[in-house]
């Protein structure tokens, strides 16, 4: 299973064209797909519109009627801006003598009349391509249907549903069921999309695939990370599963370096130290006595000999001094590091640093960190830039959001955990420890990005069932029990 945007989608069927296919022989392999789950009825009413979903309806049309079943097209497009495939289909369909209505104001009233003498309603008005309300005919089409007592499927996404962002236009198709194509739709993983879509299908058509080409994103979910999290050892000892070091909290924040550190510990670093100003190290022995710690005046190379990981940023403070201490640190070191937070920001103001490190870096940005480093306006152009961003500058970037985005530049992940609880200060702190503690323990960035994510999610649909909101101490700890549970179930 994959996971797309609306422009990967769109570049995807555009890789199909420029590989040989036609677009009819594509909307044949569409039809294809949907005709078996029309089997239970006779009588079958498909709304198309003028572009290539309305082929795709009209092409299932025709394959519904030579099994006998009764079919009526009802078409919602001008016949003048109907597109190549749609008008291919429709010929094809009014040569058979297929029962077609032309909806238009003229005949609205005998539309209306008809819906109600259909077993199913098939929407094939828009795919994915929508990006704007809906209007005129097509409003009014799919307000009937909504108010009518039948069965409807949609075809690829439900008519009037933002691809994307999994919210409705003016107005949508309610769908009890959508049969999609190709790959999930990122609106699906909104759950406030399933009113609209009903059930969803996949089916991949029968052609080339170009789904890791377009870099559509794989789902991380259980079975994923009860896979790739690591056995503790029999004759591990402290060493073994890491010393990181925390470059983390100022006077203002102290919260944050206490978080990141006990939610490395929880996580099974063997050793982690905070580098950090005299309140977070009084406060460190109470909150967290497992962490070891060092005070902070002045970068000091010689402090991360011997690490593994480092994490810098995290409630880090922003002045004169934190920007040119987080320059030097990143300029200089060559261990592995997770740069979140305050961090972040100065790391946007220097860009020449990311075009020159010298190690594996982990980025964890918010989406407002994000827009620092690169501009966007949709949530489509946001994957996109992702993803570019992750390649350009060899770096892993987990992009934090509802079902967070991960990416090194070559493949693309989404986290299937996590909950809307979870919008509380301290979860990207918690986050960053987690995910410092599996750079820190051997993982690979990626797969120690990947993992240390879908924990934290984990943890915290773990408090969420049973509270309304879930802050970060609970969710650290949870790590230990939901650790164990993973290399268990």
């Amino acid at each position: 299973m994959y996971i797309a945007t609306s422009s990967q989608l769109k570049r995807y069927d555009q890789a199909l064209l420029d590989y040989g296919y036609s677009i009819e022989q594509l909307v044949d392999k569409a039809s294809d797909c949907l005709l078996k789950h029309f089997d239970k009825y006779q009588c079958i009413m498909i709304v198309c519109g003028p572009g290539n979903n309305g082929a795709d309806g009209i092409s299932l049309g025709i394959k519904l009627h030579q099994e006998g079943k009764e079919v009526l097209l009802c078409l919602t497009g001008k016949e003048e801006k109907l597109s190549q495939a749609n008008r291919y289909y429709l010929d094809q369909a009014q040569s058979l003598s297929i029962e077609c209505l032309f909806v238009s104001e003229e005949t609205l009233e005998e539309f209306q009349k008809s819906v109600p003498h259909f077993d199913v309603v098939v929407d094939a008005l828009f795919g994915f391509g929508l990006n704007s309300d809906l209007r005129g005919i097509v409003k009014y089409v799919v307000d009937l249907i909504n108010n009518i007592e039948v069965d409807v499927i949609a075809i690829d996404i439900p008519t009037g549903l933002n691809p994307d962002t999994g919210k409705p236009y003016n107005s949508c198709i309610c769908a009890y069921q959508t049969i999609t194509l190709t790959a999930y739709k990122l609106a699906f993983l909104n759950p406030e999309s399933e009113m609209y879509t009903g059930k969803v299908i996949l089916e991949l058509l029968d052609a080339k695939s170009f789904h890791e080409e377009m870099l559509f994103s794989q789902p991380i979910d259980f079975k994923w990370a009860k896979y790739h999290i690591k056995e503790r050892l029999y004759d591990g000892h402290k060493g073994t599963y890491g010393r990181i070091m925390h470059v983390t909290g100022c006077y203002h924040y102290r919260g944050a370096a206490l978080l990141a550190a006990k939610a490395a510990v929880y996580a099974g670093s063997g050793l982690v130290t905070v580098w950090s100003n005299e309140k977070v190290i009084d406060s460190l022995s109470l909150f967290c006595p497992e962490a070891t710690s060092c005070q902070r005046h002045y970068f000091d190379e010689h402090l991360l000999q011997g690490k593994d990981a480092i994490l810098i940023g995290s409630g880090f403070g922003l002045n004169e001094d934190s920007e040119r201490f987080v320059c030097e640190l990143l300029n200089h070191t060559q261990v592995p590091v997770v740069i979140d937070g305050d961090a972040l920001t100065i790391l946007a103001k220097h860009p020449e640093l990311l075009e020159n490190h010298h190690s594996s870096w982990i980025l964890t940005p918010h989406h407002g960190e994000f827009k620092r480093f690169v501009d966007f306006k949709q949530t489509s152009e946001m994957v996109d830039q992702a993803n570019a961003f992750a390649k350009k500058y060899h770096v892993t970037l987990v992009l934090k959001s509802p079902h967070t985005l991960i990416s090194d530049g070559n493949e693309t992940y989404r986290i299937m955990s996590g909950n809307k609880g979870m919008s509380s200060a301290g979860m990207g702190d918690t986050l960053a420890g987690i995910i410092s503690s599996f750079l820190g323990q051997g993982y690979l960035p990626k797969d120690a990005a990947i993992l240390g994510t879908y924990l934290h999610g984990l943890c915290g649909d773990e408090v969420y069932k049973e509270n309304y909101t879930v802050v970060a101490s609970k969710v650290i700890d949870e790590i230990p029990q939901m650790m164990k549970k993973l290399k268990q179930d």
